[in-house]
């Protein structure tokens, strides 16, 4: 039985019609199986399925790559006998033991500081939205032109950013500190060389010409710019580079934003996650859920 890239697209309905995922998973799901159909398997060959999960299981976080197998296998396979078999022949990522590294929780000074260590004014500019609006740093970086608009709000000017987000999810964000909004609007008006997006540049990689084969391929090598941008700012601020990533910028602002309101739903809403038990797992993983209990009985 031969694969096609139309199982991707029907597999990813399914995913939404039958298994109860976040949106943000049935993403993860469905570009795991188009990159695993891309090697045009034969889909009742054990041997395929597991030479694919040996060829990813390099990656720091590999368990999702078992998981969308598992569930294509379901989806796909309409003889239960052989479905068994392929289900059991399976092989399972190793659990990891490592402890993971306690990211450094950074106040406002800290991070501004750290901002303005960056070399690059546009990783200054994207770093600037990330802190104050909890924004991954890949869903600014692929902001297209034109998403960025100037608007009125309760009588004063802000700045709404329309972001597409993870999983293809809408987001809509605002910025209401006048400093931010005059270095965004200054970095937009200087700078006419990008093309469809604000921040990626599409016209080198690697310091040659040549335009990127894709939307995937272009975000990542600006994401990979950006961050060793970050890591040199990160240690010139006197940080240890294992202590903070891009990802820690939306972590300080949702802890921020749990400090004033102590609100799960104000948190879910912030963090733009479709899941409030997304929400909960990120509080019970900084320890947050508890740090009131234990401020009330110490105080």
């Amino acid at each position: 039985m031969k694969s096609s890239n139309y199982d991707a697209i029907l597999f990813k309905q399914w995913l939404i019609e039958r298994k109860n995922l976040a949106e943000s998973s049935v993403y993860v799901y469905f570009r795991s199986i188009e990159r695993f159909l891309a090697r045009n398997p034969n889909l009742e060959d054990l041997d395929d399925y597991n030479n694919f999960l040996v060829d990813v299981s390099v990656k720091k976080r590999c368990s999702h790559y078992y998981s969308a197998i598992k569930a294509f296998i379901e989806f796909r396979i309409g003889d239960a006998a052989l479905k068994a078999r392929l289900y059991k022949g399976l092989i399972k990522p190793k659990e990891r033991k490592d402890i993971v590294r306690e990211r450094k929780h950074l106040d406002e000074n800290k991070i501004l500081e750290v901002i303005n260590y960056l070399d690059s004014e546009k990783h200054k500019v994207v770093a600037l939205i990330q802190s104050l609006t909890g924004v991954r740093a890949g869903d600014i970086l692929r902001l297209k032109v034109g998403g960025i608009v100037p608007e009125v709000y309760n009588k004063q000017d802000v700045l709404r950013l329309n972001i597409l987000g993870k999983g293809k999810k809408r987001n809509v964000v605002y910025l209401f500190d006048e400093v931010a909004q005059e270095i965004v609007m200054d970095y937009i008006t200087s700078n006419k060389n990008y093309g469809e997006f604000y921040f990626i540049e599409t016209g080198k990689m690697n310091g040659r010409q040549g335009n990127l084969e894709s939307e995937d391929a272009m975000l990542k090598m600006n994401y990979q710019w950006y961050w060793a941008d970050l890591k040199q700012a990160i240690q010139t601020a006197g940080i240890d580079k294992d202590d903070f990533a891009t990802h820690d910028f939306r972590r300080c602002f949702g802890r921020r934003v749990w400090e004033k309101w102590k609100d799960i739903y104000k948190l879910q809403k912030a963090l733009n996650h479709s899941d409030p038990k997304v929400t909960m797992r990120y509080l019970e993983q900084s320890g947050l859920d508890t740090a009131d209990i234990h401020y009330e009985m110490q105080k």
